[in-house]
């Protein structure tokens, strides 16, 4: 074979070599490769960043992710470095409150929540006592005298319902077992206050419903009888703003009835009381048992909510016939206790009452 001169190969192999590689087009530039994804963001909001510290005015948060989504519900917040269980924060105490949320290992930036002091109510706190009670008691006018003793020694915004029952009593009330099974009412004399706490016969008791609290709303009336029938309008003003469920409830009740008690040496009285006078006593409702809702948008610091209504006071004489209207809260209240009263106001029957 005939061998390739030692130039000749040299030449061939640069030839194969240049063959094999593609230069670049001249003027063109190696691709950019796609920026990194985004860092994951997290937002709070306020609906509003000042409240008033009245117990009652929200504030609402909202939690978005870097794509605007909600995801609240998601969330964990945080006051003051403190987790919160609710997507809205009200509060008593005046000063300043910082908020902010996280969600899988992210934290938002801090947001603040300022909370003013919304100064005394204008309006005064009553209280509602509900005394479930029966002639036939002998242990009753235990609570019943004692209820009256502490409204005439100067305590004249504690309310008194005397709630009669059961069927062997002349005054039962038609839905006494109702309100009964709803607190729990199983033996007799059994007194709530304020739909919140069983009466411990202590007066303390009654005295701390009234120093203890911040009256968040007014009640008034305007009163007519006509014939058997007394037309009630009750006036509730608020002195907040809350979308919290609150009912108006509104009963008749019947004053100075003579009739016999049962007593078991209370107060040195005898057994039976023959000249008992009974006072309070439950006659009738003018709405819903447990009350009527009243409506959120009217639920405003300084808006008044009108209720008209009609009480048929058929059998009862009406110049001893009283009016008691009362402001609970209802279902739904993210944490509040249900059924508690704010606030109630009373007048005779035919005559009007003024926000106090």
């Amino acid at each position: 074979m005939k061998k390739l001169k030692p130039y000749l190969l040299l030449f061939t192999t640069l030839l194969v070599l240049g063959a094999c590689t593609k230069k670049p087009k001249t003027g063109t530039t190696p691709p950019t490769p796609p920026p990194p994804p985004p860092a994951s963001t997290l937002t709070v909001t306020l609906n509003k960043s000042q409240i008033f510290a009245d117990g009652w005015e929200e504030a609402v948060f909202t939690v978005k992710d870097q794509g605007g989504n909600d995801v609240t519900s998601a969330s964990t917040i945080y006051i003051d470095n403190a987790s919160y269980p609710r997507t809205s924060f009200w509060t008593s105490t005046p000063g300043s409150y910082t908020i902010k949320a996280t969600k899988s290992g992210i934290a938002s930036p801090e947001v603040i929540l300022t909370a003013v002091n919304a100064g005394p109510s204008p309006f005064a706190q009553k209280i509602i006592v509900e005394d479930y009670t029966g002639t036939w008691c002998g242990h009753c006018p235990r609570v019943g005298i004692a209820l009256e003793n502490y409204v005439n020694a100067g305590h004249p915004n504690c309310l008194i319902i005397a709630n009669h029952g059961p069927s062997n009593d002349p005054f039962t009330f038609s839905a006494h077992s109702q309100l009964a099974n709803s607190f729990s009412v199983t033996g007799y004399p059994s007194a709530w206050v304020d739909r919140d706490v069983k009466w411990n016969e202590n007066t303390a008791q009654l005295d701390a419903q009234f120093t203890n609290r911040r009256a968040p709303l007014g009640l008034a009336f305007t009163t007519t009888i006509s014939g058997n029938t007394v037309n009630v309008t009750a006036k509730v003003k608020f002195d907040v703003t809350t979308s919290v469920n609150l009912k108006l409830v509104v009963y008749l009740l019947e004053d100075g009835i003579v009739y016999q008690q049962a007593n078991y040496n209370y107060f040195g009285l005898p057994n039976p009381i023959s000249g008992y006078v009974h006072n309070a006593i439950l006659r009738a409702t003018g709405l819903d048992l447990f009350g009527e809702t009243i409506p959120t948008e009217k639920q405003v610091k300084g808006v008044t909510y009108d209720k008209s209504l009609v009480i048929n006071a058929t059998g009862y004489d009406l110049t001893k016939c009283r009016v008691v209207a009362f402001v609970v809260q209802g279902q739904n209240n993210q944490g509040r206790k249900e059924k508690v009263v704010l606030n109630a106001q009373a007048v005779k029957a035919g005559e009007n009452k003024n926000f106090d």
